[in-house]
């Protein structure tokens, strides 16, 4: 349920980019977070939909807070502990996740995540004008800090803008980081494929969902922060989950997504080498 009902002014708007921010024990960082996005400045209206999924910490009452104060331009969604998603003996965020990218009105729509915050007020204004000025596009990527990295810019990212096509990222299966990208809302498709639910992976999903979609945009500019949050789901993990979440998500790339068997044993034969090289060697 959408806490405050949907008669609310930002109900009423028409948005041209939806913000999707979900949230989960995030005390420390996610005001900076709304913050930063709420900071924007764009020539169109935008809706921010934050998905708190029943921290034990805070959260939820700055969630809350910022809801109240901002109801032009906040939809908040208040999740249920016994609603999440089970996967391997854990509550994991999924349907949180869904559930948000779902409720998604505007054309575009863009994602941060509660513990990673935007850098460039300027940020959606900028990837809005480059997706209507190519409308062969699905995705935008601009470039990332990357938290306690070196260099501290993510360095997969072209120094000018750049488009490819499809068919010149068939090896590339990551860009950027999602925090930094804007996509075409194409979620009730998304949303649609089984892989979504299946996979432990979320975002290289939607990456590689979207660069089957159309071309990819590639602009240098820096709007974003990548906090390495070691409370994070991810951070988490041992070496050896990490490796088996990767190999579990590459499968469902390869039956949902790609459907390219070459392909998928080209990935197989690298793992397996990284696998080698790390656990038994």
């Amino acid at each position: 349920m959408e806490y405050l009902g949907e008669s609310k002014p930002v109900n009423l708007i028409d948005p041209l980019v939806s913000v999707c921010i979900p949230a989960f024990q995030h005390e420390k960082y996610i005001a900076q977070c709304i913050e930063s996005v709420l900071s924007q400045e764009t020539s169109f209206p935008f809706e921010i939909l934050i998905g708190e999924d029943d921290s034990t910490d805070r959260t939820r009452d700055i969630c809350i807070k910022y809801a109240k104060e901002n109801q032009d331009r906040i939809r908040l969604f208040l999740r249920k502990s016994e609603d999440k998603m089970i996967r391997n003996g854990r509550k994991v965020g999924r349907l949180n996740h869904l559930g948000l990218y779902g409720s998604a009105r505007g054309e575009f729509i863009c994602i941060c995540d509660g513990d990673d915050y935007w850098v460039e007020n300027t940020k959606i204004q900028h990837q809005v004008d480059l997706l209507k000025q190519y409308p062969n596009a699905s995705i935008c990527i601009t470039n990332t800090i990357l938290d306690g990295e070196n260099p501290p810019i993510t360095t997969d990212i072209p120094d000018k803008i750049t488009f490819r096509k499809t068919s010149e990222l068939k090896k590339k299966f990551y860009q950027g980081h999602v925090s930094n990208w804007m996509m075409r809302n194409k979620m009730d498709s998304f949303l649609k494929n089984p892989a979504a639910y299946k996979s432990p992976g979320l975002d290289n999903l939607i990456y590689n969902f979207y660069k089957n979609q159309g071309d990819v945009i590639y602009t240098p500019k820096v709007t974003s922060f990548y906090r390495k949050n070691l409370l994070g789901s991810y951070k988490k993990l041992s070496n050896r989950e990490t490796h088996k979440k990767r190999l579990i998500t590459n499968w469902y790339l390869f039956i949902y997504i790609h459907k390219d068997p070459l392909l998928f044993l080209r990935v197989l034969g690298f793992m397996a080498k990284r696998y080698y090289v790390n656990f038994i060697k």
